[in-house]
């Protein structure tokens, strides 16, 4: 079974590539970028850039407790990835699956999206995935050996505690302009965008690039509320 993953349509749309316009925030939405400080398009949220060209980044995501998703067009998504000069959008991190009340991973380099599941599959995908309100460690490796790389280890919902590892195969990442962290609901259709009823927080805490700690710079809230000390980052979407 592919991209089970993907909570629904509109999951899928989003993340793999059948919209024009992507998760918020991110390639696709380049042409918007203009009006980023105040809206994210397809979908709300909030976004902080890391300003730096490094090649590691992790960071512990503190899942929320809770999510309130009351409609049927939006998913909330917890993500890390970056921006390389050649213009390549990497998105990695989390989807939230309201069937299972879980977290699962989700990464998508480019046009790349499909994952070659190297560890943890049978543990984190299909019906499970990270248990809301566990802290989950993630680890991103912009090129290794060619690939792009993420590692997240954490608790899944029946209690096993241990990692997954997934790539996205020859993404072969040069320079890196920037680096990013979202909170968002995203939905397929910007006239959704008035029907999005989400509410959840979450905070991603000891940020790191090449184990330098890198401080976050607010970008865009958009009903969303961003608080950033050190390098921890903290964001709550409410809509």
């Amino acid at each position: 079974m592919k991209k089970v993953l993907i909570a629904g349509a509109v999951g899928t749309a989003v993340l793999f590539g059948t919209l024009s316009s992507g998760i918020p925030g991110l390639p696709a939405a380049d042409a918007q970028v203009a009006k980023a400080a105040s809206e994210l398009p397809n979908g709300i949220g909030g976004r902080v850039y890391l300003n730096s060209t490094g090649a590691v980044f992790t960071a512990k995501i503190v899942l929320p407790e809770t999510v309130k998703n009351n409609d049927s067009v939006s998913t909330p998504y917890i993500y890390s990835g970056f921006r390389a000069t050649s213009g390549t959008e990497a998105d990695i991190g989390l989807q939230y699956s309201k069937q299972y009340n879980v977290w699962k991973p989700l990464m998508k380099v480019g046009s790349k999206n499909e994952e070659t599941y190297i560890e943890g599959k049978d543990k984190f995908t299909y019906n499970k995935g990270f248990r809301p309100g566990s802290t989950v460690q993630m680890t991103i490796y912009k090129n290794l050996s060619g690939n792009t790389r993420m590692t997240l280890w954490g608790t899944n919902n029946d209690g096993y505690t241990g990692r997954i590892i997934t790539e996205i195969q020859g993404t072969n990442i040069g320079t890196i302009s920037k680096w990013k962290t979202l909170a968002t609901a995203a939905v397929s259709y910007e006239s959704q965008r008035d029907a999005i009823k989400a509410t959840f927080s979450t905070s991603f805490n000891n940020i790191t690039i090449d184990n330098k700690a890198v401080t976050p710079v607010v970008d865009t809230q958009d009903f969303a509320k961003v608080s950033v000390a050190g390098n921890n980052v903290t964001i709550s979407v409410n809509k």
